[in-house]
């Protein structure tokens, strides 16, 4: 009878809806509570090539070996542009969607991206937060953060990422990677979302990183007094961040 059908017809709707509201949680939680990479293989170790990209279309992700380069030889270099970003000054950089949170890397690895016949090689960083100075990121979990470049392969604006190692410590300021952070190459897109919870699109501006002997960053931008009267240290940074953040 008609109430039936019109029951039927509410209750599906009302399902689908939950369906799409229980994914939209979902990838909020992925973010806050940090996850596994997917599993990519290894050219060398699949006869059946890369596992599908969940987000990116017409792409190709395959980890590669960190240790000698690509499986089948050396890195090649980057053949997407390496243009920096306009120069932003302090507050445009702070008004950016970034978080901000220190941590200490606890793994590196490295993959080839094969979009629209470009290719790209990417960094993915385990980073341990420590603390968190802007965003929900909690205290004590691990999240990945990726970027462009890896051993052998430099960019423009790679800036300290390029020097990252495990055990390293720094002040991140990555960007939260979601279906719609990417680029494309003609109908082709890649998805950072496919690789890391978060993104960072140079190193120069967006990290301070501890060297040892003080902590590298862009001093033309922040101007960030030393506690100690000598040389900054990550102390500092976070608690310059953290001012500028309360004004």
């Amino acid at each position: 009878d008609v109430p039936a059908i019109r029951w039927r017809r509410y209750g599906a709707l009302a399902a689908c809806l939950a369906v799409v509201l229980a994914g939209a949680f979902g990838f909020r939680q992925w973010l806050h509570t940090g996850r596994d990479l997917p599993a990519y293989e290894s050219a060398q170790e699949s006869a059946d090539g890369p596992l599908a990209p969940q987000y990116s279309v017409g792409t190709e992700i395959r980890e590669i070996d960190g240790s000698g380069g690509r499986w089948n030889g050396l890195f090649e270099s980057s053949t997407a542009s390496d243009t920096s970003l306009a120069w932003l000054d302090l507050e445009e950089i702070l008004a950016l969607d970034t978080v901000i949170f220190r941590g200490t890397v606890t793994g590196l690895r490295y993959f080839e991206v094969t979009v629209g016949g470009l290719e790209e090689t990417y960094t993915v960083a385990s980073v341990e937060v420590s603390d968190c100075i802007r965003g929900d990121l909690a205290a004590g979990d691990t999240y990945n953060v990726a970027y462009r470049g890896g051993p052998g392969v430099t960019t423009s604006i790679s800036g300290d990422l390029e020097n990252l190692a495990v055990g390293s410590k720094a002040v991140f300021m990555p960007r939260i990677a979601t279906p719609d952070t990417g680029w494309s190459s003609g109908d082709d897109y890649f998805c950072h979302v496919d690789l890391a919870e978060l993104y960072m699109d140079e190193g120069r501006r967006f990290l301070f990183l501890d060297t040892g002997d003080g902590v590298s960053y862009a001093a033309e931008v922040y101007d960030i007094p030393a506690s100690s009267g000598e040389t900054v240290t990550l102390d500092d940074v976070t608690a310059y961040l953290r001012g500028l953040l309360e004004q």
